[in-house]
């Protein structure tokens, strides 16, 4: 049996957003410090390697995404039955969501095995490239069912009003991978040189190292069962649930990793210095990223624990308190990119040219970065409720417009790369703006507490 776990809507509603979101911000600038910290001893095998593992990332880019099928119905769920005083009922959901996550990773990871020659063609990568992306690809894919276990077992711990716990587990994997790096790479202190294989063999070692502490803690909060245990029975009506809030989610997510491929090949009519451009330039929005997932994952939390209670005015109060907050610091990393943008571009590049690019492109989105708050944060309010289908339906038609009006923008009205960016910029904007209006038009209060 599960123990009987405090809501954290029983504490203060300003604590409560701060204790969640500080800890979501600080995973993802982890998480980007891990990346940087890969890609610094990958890139001193070469520079194919680095090419590989650019491409790789696109790839796990759109898997990664369908992990969300599993992963927000997961945290929906049991932050739901939290909020319901159902602990029993969460951890059931729990099981049933991971069931459905490890399904999931063996299928993906099949599939891409299967296609990675193709994709890597499609990719234009020559010999060399492709087999150093297999070499990494192929391992990755062996340790898939560890990376969407952690992001499953995440997504718990939000349920349960805990982000602190996985962030803390977090940087203890990301460490370690860090520092087995170049010995696996390398071939430092006697380990094998294995090279590219190296980073990825460091990558799942680090993973399931995280994957297991997260077991034992909820192992030791009894929200998982006590070994020996049988398999647990597969109850599709609870699958179904947990896929209807998840679906729409891990669809927009795929949907928006496929437009940024299509999306790329305009920029780079403009010459790689554009492209190198819009690299940087999404690494220095991710500081305003980092602060939009915080916010939305304590949106959702919030939200999916007072409608489980039943507490409909409680839910939105903690919605327009996480977005005032969310905005707010918003309007000051705005600043930022706005006035200082040449600044930050030149802490990442000596090239002129990809400074005033970048220096533009920064300019541009920051008259819009409080609307990708927004945007952000409703889809986690939606998430809580359970009803994930307007926000895909408002992303996926308004991110597939960014094609048509880059083309229109930089190409037919001669705007040159400015246009790409406007298009970036007016998209984000529309999305924040609708999502926001959503939310207060009430539709997530139409739908029926999705509870177990």
């Amino acid at each position: 049996m599960a123990q009987n776990i405090e809501p954290i809507i029983n504490r203060n509603v300003h604590r409560a957003i701060f204790t969640l979101s500080l800890p979501g911000m600080i995973s993802s600038v982890l998480e980007t410090l891990y990346q940087l910290v890969d890609a610094y001893w990958i890139g001193k095998i070469g520079s194919g390697a680095l090419a590989a593992i650019g491409g790789s990332s696109f790839i796990l880019w759109a898997v990664f995404s369908l992990s969300g099928l599993s992963v927000n119905g997961i945290a929906t769920l049991v932050a739901q039955n939290i909020g319901a005083g159902k602990a029993e009922n969460g951890r059931l959901s729990a099981g049933q969501g991971m069931l459905l996550n490890t399904f999931s990773a063996l299928i993906l990871a099949a599939l891409v095995y299967i296609s990675q020659n193709t994709l890597y063609q499609v990719m234009g990568f020559d010999p060399q490239v492709a087999l150093m992306a297999r070499q990494y690809m192929n391992i990755i894919l062996l340790g898939l069912i560890f990376s969407f276990g952690f992001t499953g077992l995440e997504a718990v711990f939000r349920g349960l009003g805990d982000t602190r716990t996985p962030m803390i587990v977090l940087a203890i994997a990301l460490t370690f991978n860090a520092i087995i790096d170049p010995f696996l790479i390398f071939g430092w202190w006697g380990f094998p040189a294995l090279g590219i294989a190296g980073a990825a063999w460091a990558t799942i070692v680090s993973e399931l190292l995280g994957l297991s502490m997260l077991i034992l803690i909820l192992a030791r909060k009894q929200y998982l069962p006590k070994l020996p245990f049988r398999l647990p029975v597969i109850q599709f009506p609870l699958l179904r649930k947990i896929m209807a809030i998840g679906a729409p989610v891990a669809f927009g997510g795929f949907f928006f990793s496929l437009i940024y491929v299509f999306l790329t090949r305009i920029i780079a009519q403009f010459g790689m210095e554009a492209v190198a451009a819009i690299g940087i330039g999404h690494r220095i929005e991710g500081i305003a990223w980092f602060a939009c997932v915080g916010f939305s994952v304590a949106a959702s939390t919030l939200v999916g624990q007072n409608v489980g209670a039943k507490r409909w005015k409680e839910a939105e109060h903690a919605v327009w308190l996480v977005s005032a907050y969310g905005v707010a610091l918003l309007m000051l990393i705005s600043a930022i990119y706005y006035f200082e943008p040449l600044a930050l571009m030149r802490i990442f590049t000596g090239d002129a040219v990809v400074q005033k690019i970048g220096s533009d492109y920064l300019k541009i989105i920051a008259l819009f970065e409080i609307f990708l708050g927004l945007e952000v944060i409703m889809e986690g309010a939606f998430s809580g409720a359970g009803y994930t289908l307007p926000v895909m339906l408002v992303s996926v038609p308004i991110t597939a417009a960014r094609i048509p009006l880059a083309w229109l923008f930089a190409i037919h009205w001669q705007w040159g790369i400015d246009g790409i960016w406007w298009a970036i910029a007016l998209t984000t904007g529309l999305k924040g703006i609708l999502n926001t209006l959503l939310f207060a038009l009430g539709i997530w209060k139409k739908k029926n507490p999705r509870l177990s």
